[in-house]
């Protein structure tokens, strides 16, 4: 490879995929644009299953961002979460505590991506490195695996999550939540960007 194509040395993770950052400005833009006295409305599903209201897509994903740098730093806490994932196949979430308003949810997602630029200032070389905590989940998925007589022949030959992977599905999870955020903001006639 010729030398003008390789990156340089004191190029960083952010700087090889700067759309995850992006990604992660463009939803706390569209989130802060929710009317404070619509956090709780949620969308009416015709077929009668639960959807998250406004303010819980924003929760969400803050919790998503928490979730995505404790699993690279191997804190398995859920300390200060907004939601709780559903305990049955009902699909229901429920709410581990309330915000006071919109903008303790918005300073939550900066908190989560300041969380996760911690891995993006990260060396580029550093991209398809597993951690200590990417292994401790690994080592625990096999061991339910294992657990509930289910093959672990995929897992153990995708083996323990790298850098890369978690920072892209961070990017995928919070990308398809902000094009919700913004279609059900634009439906309410809010000028929710055009990007």
């Amino acid at each position: 490879m010729d030398s003008s194509m390789q990156a340089s040395p004191a190029m960083t993770i952010g700087d090889q995929m700067p759309w995850v950052g992006m990604t992660l400005s463009y939803l706390e833009k569209i989130a802060a644009l929710i009317p404070e006295d619509k956090l709780d409305w949620r969308p009416a599903d015709p077929s009668g299953k639960w959807s998250f209201s406004l303010g819980e897509i924003a929760m969400h994903c803050a919790d998503s961002r928490s979730m995505f740098a404790r699993t690279l730093s191997g804190d398995a806490s859920e300390e200060g979460y907004w939601m709780k994932y559903p305990e049955d196949d009902s699909g229901v979430w429920t709410r581990s505590r309330e915000a006071a308003n919109l903008q303790e949810i918005l300073d939550s997602l900066v908190a989560g991506r300041e969380a996760l630029e911690a891995w993006l200032a990260r060396p580029y070389n550093e991209l398809l490195n597993t951690t200590p905590g990417t292994i401790a989940g690994f080592e625990k998925h096999l061991a339910s695996l294992r657990e509930a007589g289910k093959d672990t022949a995929d897992a153990e030959r995708r083996g323990p999550t790298t850098i890369n992977r978690v920072l892209v599905a961070a990017a995928c999870h919070e990308a398809g939540h902000r094009g919700a955020l913004q279609t059900l903001l634009r439906q309410m006639g809010v000028n929710a960007g055009s990007e």
